[in-house]
């Protein structure tokens, strides 16, 4: 069979594939990032490239880009495969993506095992978007360096569910999923041992914390349970092996312990927030949540733990938005609107032309459409000021016109974007509803709500509030606490004391599946409302 070459531009790779080979997949046989967020599966619209010859659109190209895209060359990689030789221009600049790494955890000091002097352990939070890795001193607990990098996996799907869609459909995706996260810690750890001296043969332990997915994707594990309801995880209990087991090429010695799931949305990252703010201990009543795909909610009455998922989606990650996009250069993360018929004042990663917008800029964008009374309680844009009516009736808020702050293109948030949003948001709320009303807790009776993860601490609290993201609290209680699953996931490293805890800690916590619980659609219907909840 004849094969075409395939040019990439600007990194210069290439790549010959034949011709039942996407555009998308030779990217990622080359390890090349192209924004796929729903795993190729032609639904999303942002593997945009621009093709050299150009193919014809298909279907799926002309309902998802514009004309003036068309004419200019661009296509889905997903969509296409070549016959010839083929220069593709991959519209995505390399960008620097804000990845949280600090947290707070609760107690200054750290709880230690004995008997170490020189040796070192690296605590990882394995995240479904980023990887952050620790390298402590086991002796003491002091950190003596980090790294972190996108999770290379982000190749395959950007959330969740299009990463085990991927595993289950493509022939050793599974295999491949799991290989490209173990050379990602293989680099982390040689990043630690070249930026702090400490030599690799000096890493006795490992710790490992993440959601189910990809907990069982970095074991290996059949990922297809969860994919369907119930949702059940092939296993939920901690696992001690070494590196050499794993699949390391370095620190093949060490002992690593990879935390266990809760159940099959809530995984050994809750767990590890649950221990770093010590909820099993507290004397308050105390609203953890997670705000991503997954949307794990986690109660704390009393030092008496109850936990939910709720199916928020990737609206807060951008990508069921038309113009959304992770937290990185080129990202809106902050809007204030002064004069609704007038450019709205952003805040953009990187001080660059902008680009789209991430999570918090999405919140903003529509707790200001409803300050502005540009978008009604019911989600309805209003034609009025930067709203455009089309003649097909969809109405879109002007961001950033073309040319603003010398942007390339319009940026909109259109009439569907508030609806994901809407769905999102409702999903935590009724969660967060639901499980207080589950342990007989009134939210008046909650001490603080505390936002975990990167879009929790990017977030601005009273945007929250003002569309009704969050229980209806006092601002001065919502608390962002950073990568609390990071912080977790050191003191497992350090301390037996710490892992024989959270392994009590999982087996005592309550877990409510959202979906059986009577009058859901009614709760989740009405959570939906761009209700402010300010006091």
């Amino acid at each position: 069979m004849r094969e075409a070459i395939l040019v990439f531009e600007p990194s210069g790779l290439r790549i010959s594939v034949g011709k039942t080979t996407s555009v998308l997949d030779a990217a990622r046989m080359l390890g090349l990032y192209v924004s796929s967020e729903c795993g190729g599966r032609g639904t999303c619209g942002k593997c945009q490239v621009i093709m050299q010859p150009t193919p014809e659109p298909s279907e799926t190209d002309l309902s998802h880009l514009s004309e003036e895209a068309i004419g200019q060359g661009v296509r889905l990689a997903c969509e296409h495969c070549v016959d010839k030789n083929t220069r593709v221009i991959v519209r995505q600049a390399a960008a620097k993506t804000k990845i949280l790494i600090e947290g707070v955890s609760r107690g200054a000091e750290w709880e230690v095992d004995e008997g170490y002097s020189e040796e070192k352990g690296i605590a990882v939070d394995l995240g479904t978007t980023t990887i952050v890795a620790y390298l402590m001193n086991l002796s003491d607990g002091v950190q003596i360096g980090q790294a972190a990098m996108l999770n290379p996996q982000i190749v395959y799907g950007e959330d969740v569910m299009s990463r085990i869609t991927y595993a289950i459909r493509e022939d050793k995706g599974s295999l491949t999923l799991k290989r490209v996260v173990l050379t990602s810690f293989d680099d982390l750890i040689r990043t630690l041992s070249e930026s702090t001296g400490a030599g690799i043969d000096s890493i006795v332990r490992m710790s490992v914390v993440g959601n189910p997915a990809m907990h069982h994707l970095l074991l290996g594990l059949d990922v297809s349970s969860l994919g369907r309801a119930p949702y059940n995880p092939v296993i939920k209990e901690s696992l001690k092996t070494n590196g050499s087991v794993l699949g390391l090429d370095t620190a093949k010695e060490s002992q690593v312990y990879i935390a266990p799931n809760i159940a099959g949305f809530v995984g050994g990252d809750t767990a590890a927030f649950i221990l770093s703010q010590r909820l099993d201990e507290t004397d308050d009543v105390i609203l953890g949540i997670d705000i991503g795909t997954n949307g794990e909610i986690v109660l704390s009455v009393h030092g008496e733990l109850h936990c939910c998922s709720a199916a928020a989606g990737s609206a807060f990650e951008g990508a069921t938005i038309k113009h959304g996009m992770r937290g990185q250069e080129g990202a809106i993360e902050y809007l204030r609107i002064e004069d609704a018929a007038e450019a709205p004042k952003v805040s953009v990663i990187g001080d660059v032309p902008p680009k789209g917008l991430c999570g918090s800029g999405i919140v903003d964008t529509v707790a200001q459409l409803r300050r502005s009374g540009l978008v009604t309680v019911g989600g309805r844009l209003q034609e009025s000021g930067r709203v455009e009516v089309y003649p097909d009736g969809e109405r879109s808020y002007i961001v950033v016109e073309k040319g603003e702050r010398n942007s390339e293109r319009r940026i909109l948030f259109t009439q569907r974007d508030v609806r994901q949003v809407q769905l999102a948001k409702g999903a935590i709320l009724t969660g967060a509803s639901f499980l207080m009303s589950s342990a007989g807790v009134d939210v008046s009776e909650v001490d603080r709500v505390l936002l975990a993860g990167a879009f929790g601490n990017y977030i601005d609290p009273e945007s929250a509030l003002v569309i009704g993201l969050l229980p209806p609290v006092g601002i001065d209680r919502v608390i962002p606490v950073g990568n609390a699953a990071g912080e977790g996931a050191k003191k497992m490293l350090l301390s037996s004391k710490m892992r024989d805890l959270i392994e009590r800690i999982v087996s005592d916590v309550s877990y409510l599946e959202l979906a059986t619980q009577e009058g859901f659609a009614e709760v989740f219907a009405k959570s939906t409302l761009l209700q402010s909840s300010m006091p």
